[in-house]
């Protein structure tokens, strides 16, 4: 009976002490990657006439990315060497796992919010979608700290 006792006392402080290890322990915030497959304009092509493609991009990170207080952290990677130079790589670092459609949302409300006339909302869309017209998304969490 004693040693019964002894083993339920024990598993009780083991259960209590987990929980109160696991409330301090924050979870890791996910990360995003978003490859989005750039699409070069073709011949004829006039939904791009007159862009540039980096100020279409800024405009998104200006007006979409630094003022959403659910991305915490963002970079773009675009290819470096090979063949393969038309992958862009977005990383968002959200707030919470919950956060991610929020902060999604939020970023496309900020940037249609940003428009007056709903004519130019419409036309940066349609050119966002004709650039980057193919994308994969990944949720990703950090797996520690390397060692450098």
């Amino acid at each position: 009976m004693r040693q019964t006792l002894f083993v339920a006392a024990t598993l009780f402080c083991m259960h209590v002490s987990t929980h109160l290890v696991a409330q301090e322990t924050k979870e890791p915030n996910p990360v995003i990657v978003t490859t989005w497959m750039f699409t070069p304009p073709e011949n004829g092509d006039t939904t791009l006439k007159g862009v540039n493609v980096d100020s279409l991009v800024m405009y998104y990170i200006d007006k979409g990315v630094r003022p959403n207080t659910l991305i915490k952290n963002f970079r773009i990677l675009t290819h470096y060497w090979g063949d393969d130079n038309f992958k862009i790589l977005f990383i968002y670092e959200i707030d919470g796992f919950g956060n991610i459609p929020k902060a999604s949302n939020k970023t496309s409300e900020l940037i249609d919010a940003s428009f007056k006339k709903d004519a130019d909302k419409n036309l940066f869309w349609k050119r966002w979608e004709r650039i980057f017209n193919r994308h994969e998304d990944s949720i990703m969490a950090n797996w520690g700290t390397p060692k450098m």
